[in-house]
């Protein structure tokens, strides 16, 4: 009789590998600022109302609003959905003035209004007898109440408050501690296995 053949290592349970996977936590938190900041998406926002005696001009806004956070800089809105959750936080939670400034300027080489981050102008809300109508040293507001964006004199409405945005931040920390995770579930899954691999290298 031939010589036994060794049993093949048995893989890891499916109950093991499914508790394994169930204790990763997730691959990163979404972190703002401060608790006065709202996330939404990739970005939190903060409306700032009755602390503002220096904010005079959209400058003004924008410097107030990179004060308040890192990256921060004054609303610029993408898309449907976020301009609906705006106009919802104020309905719902800011309950602020009618009208707010966004944060566009109106460049007069091209004719056309231009987010002050640089982000692509690829979604606008002007209400329909505005779209065409453009005058100098116009700024931009969205109207609290419909959601509309409305065209007027940078001097017409005064600033008492203002819409800040930024980046969310995310907890590195809880993220490599998943990668970890990962990586060691991984190793032990190979181990088992007997696959030969180059795994080694990282196992």
């Amino acid at each position: 009789m031939g010589a036994p053949v060794p049993a093949r290592p048995q893989l890891p349970g499916r109950r093991l590998l499914l508790l394994l996977l169930l204790a990763a936590p997730l691959p990163a938190a979404a972190e703002c600022p401060s608790s006065v900041w709202i996330p939404f998406g990739s970005y939190c926002y903060a409306f700032f109302q009755g602390t503002l005696n220096n904010v005079e001009s959209v400058e003004d806004a924008r410097d107030f609003c990179k004060s308040n956070a890192s990256g921060a800089d004054i609303i610029s809105i993408k898309n449907e959905k976020e301009n609906t959750f705006i106009l919802e936080t104020f309905k719902n939670h800011w309950h602020g003035p009618d009208n707010i400034l966004l944060g566009m300027i109106f460049d007069t080489d091209d004719n056309s209004f231009k987010w002050y981050d640089e982000s692509e102008m690829n979604f606008t809300k002007w209400t329909e007898e505005e779209i065409d109508e453009v005058v100098m040293n116009t700024c931009a507001f969205m109207n609290t109440k419909s959601g509309k964006w409305e065209k007027k004199s940078c001097e017409e409405v005064p600033l008492t408050g203002t819409l800040c945005k930024t980046a969310c931040k995310y907890n590195m920390a809880l993220y490599h501690t998943s990668i970890i995770l990962l990586v060691l579930l991984h190793c032990l899954f190979i181990r088992h296995s007997g696959a030969a691999r180059l795994d080694f290298m990282i196992c």
